[in-house]
């Protein structure tokens, strides 16, 4: 049996030991973690304050941490057990955020294993606060177009409100008034979920030091939403102001850029003001709804010790070294894996039909010079811009043509392959279908929402809905996106996944598929989407039953596999 002043020196260097572990297993998920950071398609500067302020919560508490310290807990090492098992799927399954909340969910564990309850308690708050470090931004896209259509159609009725003549479709505002014209889209960066994570991080750790309820705490935290979304929708609102008074290029320009730091002013300054208000009228409000009581029972019985070693006992150390023998094992276990096996794509044609029943196909081909951007097929390029070699040169601007847009040669890894054709029925019904054959890296293949926005369209919604493509009128799932360009029609976007076993229309199945398969099986699944533009709206039952006897055939000429993947 060890001394309590041995047990303790005993326990610190676990944990230091514990803590060079963590650094060295998630090192690469540190790195990208601090990249996103900067990366302009998350924007979360605010992250670099928040290990700090976790790290202040902890040092400011450390004398309740010292009193509440007991045995190492039986409850604790299982917590350990399951961030480890998190850990494994997020580092076998190429998934930094699943490591990140490992991780942080061991900042919190591994304290609960060594210390017990008393110091898991202590140890919630500063542990979930890093939480706001985690990128979501670009990983609920699915949330945030909601949040885009919310704003922009309150900021529209707003807007009229005060006299303007503005429209909206989908995410797009615009106003055709003599004298204050402007065309506005709310794009991903202006729906306001980056402010409102800020200013979530905000209330919270400001509730955390001042409210002395849980309830009080909670409050404000909550309280950051509305704030947050309501400063959001004055901001598109003002920006449609500017651009009236001033034109659209001074208001999407600098003060588009500036304005944003004075909306969230605005915003600190209600927090602080409702936090006043919690002060004041706090009390008054836990009696109303009957929640002082609540509060006191959460606060009584924090201090329960039951299944846990008393220290210094032969079974506090053996949970102590369990802890770390497991945590060893798994980290090394995550770093000799050999690496996974790269499925093949040869269950899918790399090229797409000349012909699909009465739809002749043609291939579309792009211009590169971002001044330019044309999209011609091979019947609109004149003898003159056809070379010897048999490269086409865009009949505007000379430069060669690309079989991918621009955007898509930038932004996608190289080995991505990517087929398309135009196909035009003899009536005119055109479907521009894409094939997209994933390559190595993850971001091969993305949502085709986070396109849309840069082609110059307006979001109108999302929805899921049956496909009966497969032999025998079997349906498959597919996502169907409706979007419009400024005074064109309404178009449908139809896409799914496809790999070697499985068919899926959701970015999140799809990912946890590949963390299972990564993780478990040793293999990186090889996916293709399949996305089709239809200049058809598809609201009638001929013009769906047209639509899905096209895909029929398409689909058994492309997809070459044993039908009946769920």
């Amino acid at each position: 049996m060890m001394t309590p002043r041995a047990f303790s020196r005993f326990r610190w260097c676990v944990l230091a030991l514990l803590a060079a572990l963590s650094i060295w297993n998630f090192w690469s998920m540190i790195t990208f973690t601090c990249a996103m950071f900067n990366s302009p398609i998350e924007d979360m500067s605010h992250g670099w304050v928040v290990p700090f302020f976790s790290i202040y919560l902890i040092w400011r508490q450390r004398e309740e941490l010292k009193a509440a310290a007991r045995g190492p807990s039986i409850a604790g090492c299982l917590a350990v057990a399951g961030m480890l098992v998190l850990a494994w799927f997020g580092g076998r399954g190429g998934q930094s955020r699943l490591e990140q909340v490992a991780m942080i969910g061991l900042v919190w564990a591994f304290p609960y294993a060594l210390w017990g309850r008393g110091v898991a308690r202590l140890m919630v708050f500063p542990a979930a606060f890093l939480l706001f470090t985690v990128p979501v931004s670009s990983f609920i896209d699915f949330f945030t177009i909601h949040l885009r259509i919310f704003s922009s159609s309150i900021a529209t009725g707003l807007l009229n409100g005060l006299g303007l003549d503005v429209h909206r479709s989908g995410t797009a505002l615009f106003s055709r008034t003599a004298g204050a014209e402007f065309s506005v889209d709310v794009a991903d960066p202006c729906s306001g979920i980056r402010s409102l994570f800020a200013m979530m991080a905000l209330a919270a750790g400001y509730g955390y030091l001042t409210q002395k309820t849980i309830v009080r705490k909670w409050l404000l935290f909550i309280s950051s939403i509305p704030i947050a979304m309501v400063g959001n929708m004055f901001r598109i609102m003002s920006i449609c102001l500017v651009a009236s008074a001033f034109g659209q290029d001074v208001a999407t320009g600098f003060y588009h850029d500036y304005s944003g730091y004075v909306i969230f002013l605005v915003g600190i300054g209600l927090v602080l003001a409702f936090s006043k208000y919690l002060d004041r009228s706090g009390e008054k409000f836990e009696r109303l709804f009957h929640l002082d009581k609540w509060c006191v029972q959460c606060s009584d019985g924090a201090g329960q010790t039951a299944g846990e070693a008393a220290p210094g006992t032969p079974a506090a150390v053996a949970q102590v070294c369990a802890v770390a023998v497991v945590t060893v094992l798994v980290f090394v276990a995550n770093s000799r894996m050999p690496d996974a096996v790269f499925d093949s794509d040869d269950f899918v044609c790399r090229d797409l039909p000349d012909r699909v029943g009465e739809f002749v196909g043609v291939k579309p081909y792009f211009c590169h010079n971002d001044q330019c951007l044309a999209t011609v097929t091979p019947g609109e390029v004149p003898p003159s811009c056809r070379k010897e070699d048999g490269t086409l040169l865009c009949p505007a601007c000379k430069t060669p043509l690309a079989t991918v847009s621009l955007g898509e040669y930038t932004d996608l890894p190289k080995d991505t392959v990517i087929v398309k054709r135009n196909y035009r029925s003899p009536d005119g019904l055109q479907y521009s279908v894409s094939v997209v054959i994933g390559g190595r890296q993850r971001n091969s293949i993305h949502r085709a929402e986070l396109c849309l926005p840069a082609q110059g369209y307006a979001m109108l919604g999302a929805e899921k809905m049956p496909l009966h493509i497969l032999p025998g009128g079997d349906a498959i799932r597919v996502r169907r996106v409706r979007a419009q360009r400024a005074g064109s029609v309404v178009l449908s976007l139809i896409y799914w996944f496809e790999s070697r076993d499985r068919s899926c229309c959701s970015h999140s199945v799809r990912i946890l598929t590949d963390v299972w398969d990564r993780s478990i099986h040793n293999r990186i699944n090889r996916w293709v989407m399949i996305a089709v533009n239809v200049s058809d709206d598809l609201v009638s039952e001929e013009a769906m039953e047209r639509f899905e006897g096209f895909m029929s055939e398409l689909y058994r000429q492309v997809i070459q596999k044993e039908q009946g993947a769920e």
